[in-house]
């Protein structure tokens, strides 16, 4: 007999987890990426034994869960009962992993080698330990076939792909072509290379997964008739530049303010933090989602046109890079979504990186790959190092800068870089610096100002293509934020989507008031303006608090 009343209590479980798993779908569908992966988190490990059970294969198991994961995220929107995930979910693992399997189905050139039909010259002459020997003969033996089988055109593309692999595999370092040649060619399992090679199951799979990302690269460098690894291996620089000290009063938790301010000071030209905050209207700006409680109106605006339109107003020529992967879940939506589809490959991004650090001036990044408590935040990236494959760049959290690979740049889901080229007109900036600075910072002060007046009553012009995304701004976004926070049983607020828009909210407002204590004005214009710099400092003293 089981224990009174766990048959209920099991009950009472299953539904609370059902009703939460249904809650975070219905925000999902909205576009909260945080909640889709508060709900892959939750079941991952279910999904991978599925895969497991279903391939008998662990590694195979782990693309299969991937491909899986990238899919619902995309077609979450067609689920219609939002009860009904995880059948939903185990029917997508399912078909990813049939595909795989079925000889002819999309997967089918990835089955092994060794199960293609050869013909042509005797496989005993083939050293099947040795891959280019394997390569040669499987292109040869696709070359004789085409010539007499009904369907040439499958041969001489079987042929084309031998002859593309044999000239990607290059890329790969002795000991990965090794690993790779023993799992894809010999069949060896991962248990049986770690005994070869003396490593861990787990590294073994760690070299094919990566072996398979820089043979995709490699892949598409080929097909677009791009440098091969072996090709640019006789280019290899690097360069690390000096960065100037950013002492912590001039630090902004505004991460895209404080990082064009660090940028502007590798430029020699220190411009004050308040000054910065005030002339580019981040002083006074507020962003809220009108569907979550996370942070990421912070994020929200037009990326290209702010950054450029700003460094004209400080007297710089700038250029961009930017776009997103194709088939990558992106965070910030509202944002990328503007941006062109591109490729995940270095030539795409790394020559960029190198032009301007070897001019001297470092790039501004967006960094999907920050440290805690940060998701993402902007970075500054000054340096790279070719034979180590890694760029140097700075994290709001590590004082002293990190690294990350070539690969984690290119693969990437957002791509934003902006570079300074030069300064506009330079003897005009000068002569103005010299002749006319107060009626240039009173212009200035009256444009900014008007600007903040005009987002304060109508809120940003921005707004995200996706119907699903929505955001309050301007005065509206402080109706919203009381909304949620005297509503919350309804809207839970988050913890930490709530703290760090005070703890960034805060401090713009602080900005705010000092901007325009400090503005050139006179008479009636600046007593309205010290009473709107006392208001901010109360707006700033209660998010504080």
């Amino acid at each position: 007999m089981g224990i009174p009343g766990s048959e209920d209590r099991r009950s009472v479980h299953r539904g609370e987890a059902e009703e939460r798993d249904r809650s975070l779908v219905e925000r999902a569908q909205q576009g909260d990426t945080e909640a889709f992966g508060e709900l892959i988190e939750q079941h991952r490990e279910r999904a991978r034994k599925w895969a497991k059970r279903i391939t008998g294969d662990p590694h195979m198991a782990d693309d299969v869960v991937q491909d899986a994961l990238i899919r619902a995220f995309l077609h979450v929107g067609t689920l219609t009962d939002t009860s009904r995930f995880l059948p939903w979910l185990h029917r997508i693992i399912r078909n990813q992993a049939n595909m795989r399997l079925r000889r002819g189905g999309p997967y089918k050139r990835e089955q092994p080698f060794a199960t293609y039909q050869l013909s042509g010259e005797d496989s005993t002459t083939v050293d099947w330990d040795d891959l280019d020997s394997v390569l040669y003969h499987l292109s040869r033996s696709a070359a004789d076939a085409a010539a007499n089988d009904q369907d040439p055109a499958e041969h001489l593309l079987r042929k084309e792909l031998f002859e593309t692999v044999h000239a990607i595999l290059h890329c790969l370092t002795r000991k990965e072509r090794g690993i790779f040649e023993a799992y894809f060619f010999r069949q060896l399992n991962p248990e049986e290379i770690a005994d070869m090679y003396r490593m861990t199951t787990g590294s073994i799979h760690t070299y094919i997964y990566r072996s398979r990302q820089k043979l995709r690269q490699e892949h598409i460098r080929v097909s677009l008739g791009l440098p091969t690894e072996k090709e640019r291996s006789s280019l290899i620089k690097s360069k690390v530049l000096d960065l100037p000290e950013w002492p912590s009063h001039a630090q902004a938790r505004l991460s895209f303010i404080d990082r064009i301010g660090h940028m502007l000071a590798a430029m020699d030209d220190r411009r004050p933090t308040g000054e910065l905050m005030g002339v580019s209207g981040f002083a006074f700006r507020m962003h809220i989602s009108n569907k979550t409680t996370y942070a990421d109106g912070i994020y929200i605006f037009d990326w290209r046109e702010t950054f450029q339109s700003f460094m004209r107003e400080l007297g710089y020529e700038t250029s961009l890079l930017c776009g997103q992967l194709s088939g990558s879940p992106v965070p910030l939506l509202g944002v990328v979504e503007r941006f062109p589809v591109v490729l995940p490959i270095e030539e795409a991004v790394i020559p960029f990186i190198r032009k301007y650090i070897d001019l001297g001036r470092p790039l501004l990044y967006f960094d999907t790959m920050a440290l805690r408590p940060y998701v993402h935040e902007w970075s500054l990236i000054y340096g790279y190092d070719d034979e180590q494959r890694i760029v140097y760049l700075t994290d709001m959290m590590r004082p002293e800068g990190k690294t990350l690979s070539y690969e984690d740049i290119t693969e990437n889901p957002v791509r934003f870089l902006a570079a300074m080229d030069g300064k506009l007109d330079q003897d005009h900036i000068a002569s103005s610096a010299v002749h006319h600075q107060k009626e240039r910072l009173r212009r200035q002060a009256l444009k900014s100002i008007h600007d903040a007046v005009t987002f304060a009553r109508t809120g940003s012009e921005y707004r995200p293509m996706t119907s699903y995304l929505s955001y309050s701004s301007g005065l509206a976004a402080y109706d919203r934020w009381i909304q949620y926070l005297r509503f919350g049983p309804e809207i839970p607020p988050n913890r930490y989507g709530m703290g760090q828009l005070a703890y960034v909210y805060e401090e713009t407002r602080r900005y705010a008031a000092s901007y325009l204590r400090s503005v050139p004005l006179e008479g009636e214009a600046m007593r309205l303006t010290l009473l709107a710099a006392e208001a901010y400092e109360q707006a700033a003293e209660a998010l504080a608090d």
